[in-house]
């Protein structure tokens, strides 16, 4: 007979953030804008997740995430789940190659560049890869939105998630 296995609280927890960031994306971002520029809340917390989780769960949970993005608010299936991924494995590698400590202003520079790449990616998705030079200016602002987000954010998430 085969026992039933529990989800860990661990697992628990990270879907209900999760669904937290999904629920603020769906109705807070529009009230945030900055010069039209709304921030990624799910973009945040997936970088969050693979600076201090890493490896293919942190994969796993990005296209899965990504996966319902697309579907909840953008029409081109899988664009964001392969920008979530890149992006996802992007941190990954390069926390691992740097031998990143967790240091709270590196995960802030973590979060800006990957913001940054998570524009020109979807931009290339959506076959608009001139878009990109006509939208640096933006770019950094979302970027620099998202960075701050995330200083704001990351100690309760943390606390949540990693008790």
């Amino acid at each position: 007979m085969i026992a039933k296995e529990k989800f860990s609280p661990y697992f628990l927890k990270l879907l209900l953030v999760l669904a937290f960031f999904f629920i603020f994306q769906w109705t807070g971002a529009k009230y945030l804008r900055v010069n039209n520029i709304a921030p990624d809340f799910i973009l945040v917390f997936l970088i969050f997740f693979s600076l201090h989780t890493g490896g293919i769960f942190a994969l796993s949970l990005a296209f899965f995430a990504g996966l319902l993005q697309d579907i909840l608010f953008r029409g081109m299936l899988g664009a964001n789940s392969f920008s979530f991924c890149l992006i996802a494995y992007l941190v990954d590698r390069l926390r691992n190659k740097l031998k990143v400590k967790e240091c709270f202003y590196s995960e802030i520079i973590f979060v800006f560049f990957g913001s940054f790449f998570y524009i020109i990616f979807s931009a290339f998705f959506y076959q608009t890869p001139w878009t990109v030079e006509l939208l640096i200016p933006k770019i950094f602002i979302f970027s620099f939105y998202n960075s701050f987000l995330f200083s704001i954010l990351s100690a309760g998430t943390k606390r949540i998630i990693y008790g």
